[in-house]
């Protein structure tokens, strides 16, 4: 299995985004195919438990992920644009666990999910509808519906939520829900800066502006440098932010603030198909999953175990 042609060349010009990310001295993560690490850096690794997971063919695109807090090693994903709205959830093996259609949903480019705090207490399932290749896309999309349980067929009504990038629409497709509720973005920056935005709560039909909070980045050199996802661990200490072809673990009080990040994993040697969900548990558990990437290939997942401080 081999990654799509534009992730195995051009190499210099992904190391432009990669060094404004990373700062100088961070520790790089890798995997257990990986070189030691670089000299002058700590020996800890990020250690893959498990690669190359099939997910059936119902998510050819898995886009988002997120951890089930209810039940140990359960995840739930979706498909990409045009998909029906439904969630999955699978088991750690790939094993399918529910399928739940998202009642009142409409599935146009959902990129990422989250699992978070309820506006009135308990969990929900955030949905996020930013998906904006051709620009044409003026508002970005958020669905919120309480997390299913297993044994449901379809969600309560979902609530949709509309709110709009200041300026030019801009293409997103990564989505972290905080444990205080606040409700984050981060564009994909394949033409422009890479941002973190957060939305306005408490949450209103809107549309509404959503508030830009930093810049993480430069446009990328290199496709393989886009965001594709983000996930905040169950404890609200980390957020794990993914491109294509690297992981990104932030402490989340640097990532709001004006910090860098903690940990960085090159995963090509994981070889995914098109890197595209995140997420993280406290205990420094890291899900990758990946879309098959238009090459006949089954959607992935990949679990990976990292020491955090």
């Amino acid at each position: 299995m081999t990654l799509p042609r534009w992730m195995r060349t051009e190499g210099v010009r992904a190391a432009l985004v990669v060094a404004a990310l990373v700062p100088s001295g961070a520790c790089e993560r890798p995997g257990e195919n990986d070189a030691a690490p670089r000299a002058g850096q700590p020996g800890q690794t990020c250690r893959v438990v498990r690669s190359a997971i099939a997910l059936p063919p119902d998510v050819a695109e898995s886009s988002g992920a997120a951890f089930d807090p209810r039940a140990e090693g359960v995840f739930w994903t979706h498909g990409d644009s045009g998909a029906d709205p439904v969630i999955f959830a699978f088991g750690a093996d790939g094993q399918p666990a529910a399928r739940v259609v998202v009642a009142g949903a409409r599935n146009r480019d959902w990129e990422d999910l989250a699992i978070g705090p309820c506006g009135g207490g308990g969990d929900c399932v955030y949905l996020a509808d930013i998906g904006n290749n051709l620009g044409r896309q003026r508002d970005a999309v958020l669905y919120r519906v309480p997390l299913p349980a297993l044994t449901d067929s379809a969600t309560a009504p979902a609530e949709e939520f509309r709110a709009r990038f200041p300026g030019e629409a801009l293409d997103a497709e990564a989505l972290f829900v905080t444990t205080d509720g606040g409700v984050f973005l981060i564009n994909k920056g394949q033409h422009d800066e890479i941002e973190l935005w957060r939305w306005p709560t408490p949450l209103e039909a809107g549309p509404v502006d959503l508030v830009r909070i930093r810049t993480l980045a430069p446009e990328p050199g290199h496709p393989g440098d886009a965001v594709t996802s983000a996930g905040a661990s169950q404890d609200g200490r980390w957020v794990a932010v993914r491109t294509y072809t690297r992981l990104l673990l932030y402490r989340t009080a640097d990532l709001l603030g004006s910090g860098q990040p903690a940990f960085s994993m090159d995963l090509a040697p994981l070889a995914e198909p098109q890197g595209e969900g995140v997420a993280m548990r406290s205990d420094g558990t890291v899900l990758l999953t990946s879309e098959s990437g238009g090459h006949g290939l089954a959607a992935q997942a990949a679990w990976l175990q990292c020491p955090l401080p």
